[in-house]
Order: structure tokens, then sequence, then C-alpha cells
């Protein structure tokens, strides 16, 4: 065994806090995907991203394939998808979402060894 261990950061550490708006003309999903879900044994994630459509307040505008973590604090891991919309209906412009980037798969580091 090594003697020197390095010490990983917690996935926590990474967590992003971000207030978007999108204009209230159209719905949050028309220029903000959201994926994935229970019923298909993901988290919900963020898929197409219109960054011309929507104003990011404060933090950093959510990007593909980051997952969702919070809506308002309203905690949507674990929710379907069409669940996880219906808390992103319930609030009003601007909205507040905690996401977190996933960190590289073992193909995408390594390759097909």
């Amino acid at each position: 065994m090594s003697k020197t261990l390095k010490k990983k950061k917690h996935w926590l550490v990474k967590v992003q806090e971000s207030s978007v708006s999108w204009g209230g003309s159209v719905e949050l999903t028309a220029v903000l995907e959201v994926r994935g879900g229970a019923e298909l044994g993901e988290f919900p994630h963020i898929g197409r991203v219109i960054p011309e459509e929507v104003v990011c307040h404060s933090g950093r505008l959510p990007g593909s394939g980051d997952v969702l973590l919070e809506v308002n604090g309203t905690p949507v891991s674990g929710l379907t998808n069409r669940d996880t919309l219906a808390v992103i209906r319930h609030f009003r412009e601007p909205i507040r979402l905690k996401t977190v980037r996933p960190v590289a798969t073992w193909v995408e580091r390594f390759g097909n060894a």
C-alpha cells in the first residue's frame, strides 16, 4: 500500500447553486430540458440548454448532463421525470437550482481497455 494516500474531496463540495429565469412566455422545459428520472433508474439531469433564452441571476448556468438535486430547496433526486417537472412548474421565476456535474465514467477516463 502506498505511504501517501491522496485525500479525495466529497462530491458535495462540487454542488452549484444557481438562480435562473426564462422570460415567462414559455415553460422552462422549452429552454432547459430535464431528462432522466426514477422510472429510468436515473437521477433527473439537464439535457439540452438554450443559453440565449435562460437568464442566470446568480451562480453558473447549469450545463447539459448536470444532475439536478434541488429546485427551490425541494429535493428532486429519486423523483420521476413527471414529478420533477411538476415541482419546477409549481414555482414562479426565478427558480433556484442545485446541480452537480457528474464525474467522468470509467470508459471516459480510461477508454475500452
